[in-house]
């Protein structure tokens, strides 16, 4: 029970500061701008310094070298996620201009700030090696082909853009992947910056979560509880975020073997909420944010219930 409650604390900072977003914003004061200066600020600054500090920070290149066969399962288990989730989304009718988000939400999860914190308090440190390699999955196929299919949205999901192209690389190269890539290559490398840099740089890297949260609580602001349609859009990016996605892992472990911990903290970080980034990209290309704000707000509170389930059946 101890660890259940513990588990859920990443879920309460979430909330809490959500709520501040939504408070401060019905008071005036966020002006209907401020949403989209935080993404941008977040997008263009502080993600792309937390991504290049996370790779610093939590690996090297022998420790890279050596855990990387297990990253085989993430990666696959999520691009299997990414493949039902399309699969769905055509079958469901998804509306095309919510496609991408919908997609997104059923293959990328939150694996640092709700998901961290939930495998600490279930598995302990020496959980923290797999978790890493689950969020360097994520944000590697986040930061590709979610980011992809949220832009094709913001063309009202007919742009149908080429996976391969100077158009697609261009918006897909965005400052957080590219920080991230020069932060892998510079564990490769064995090349440490400065600890002053990396300091600086963690300073302004750790407000994106938060300015990430407000984003959300400004745009829920906006929007009733009674605004909120529990259709298919909803209730179908629900069930791919709670129950395709730690599916797909479980599938795929017979035939992909990894260590015991590795196994039990993939399930877990597959049944996370979603990530808070989504929100941020929808609202910076114009997507549909309205409808990523509501999905991401659901999965949150959800999580509640989620969470201290999924930790009871794997703890």
């Amino acid at each position: 029970m101890e660890g259940v409650l513990h588990g859920l604390e990443g879920i309460f900072e979430v909330l809490f500061i959500i709520a501040i977003g939504v408070v401060l914003s019905k008071k005036g004061w966020f002006g209907s701008n401020m949403s989209a200066v935080f993404s941008k600020l977040v997008m263009k600054v502080s993600l792309p310094l937390y991504m290049l500090c996370q790779m610093e920070k939590d690996f090297t290149h022998d420790s890279l070298i050596r855990i990387a066969p297990d990253l085989i399962l993430p990666f696959a288990s999520i691009f299997l996620a990414y493949i039902v989730g399309r699969l769905v989304a055509k079958v469901l009718h998804i509306r095309q201009d919510r496609q991408g988000v919908f997609v997104t939400c059923f293959f990328i999860a939150n694996t640092i700030f709700i998901g961290l914190p939930v495998n600490l308090a279930l598995f302990g440190t020496q959980s923290v090696p797999s978790v890493m390699l689950y969020y360097m999955a994520n944000t590697t196929m986040f930061w590709t082909f979610g980011v992809y299919h949220i832009v094709n949205d913001s063309q009202g999901g007919k742009g149908n853009m080429p996976l391969f192209s100077m158009q697609t690389i261009k918006k897909v190269f965005s400052p957080p992947l590219m920080a991230f890539l020069i932060g892998l290559a510079l564990v490769l490398a064995n090349i440490k910056l400065p600890d002053f840099l990396l300091t600086s740089f963690q300073y302004v890297g750790n407000m994106a979560t938060p300015l990430s949260l407000l984003v959300i609580g400004i745009e829920m602001a906006g929007i009733s509880l009674s605004d909120v349609h529990w259709d298919r859009d909803v209730i179908g990016a629900l069930v791919g975020r709670f129950l395709v996605c730690p599916a797909c892992v479980l599938a795929l472990l017979p035939f992909i073997p990894v260590t015991p911990m590795s196994a039990q903290v993939f399930t877990m970080q597959a049944s996370m909420p979603a990530m808070t980034q989504m929100t941020v990209v929808a609202k910076s290309v114009g997507a549909d944010v309205r409808y990523s704000t509501q999905v991401s707000f659901i999965t949150v509170v959800m999580g509640i219930v989620i969470i201290p389930l999924y930790m009871f059946i794997i703890g």
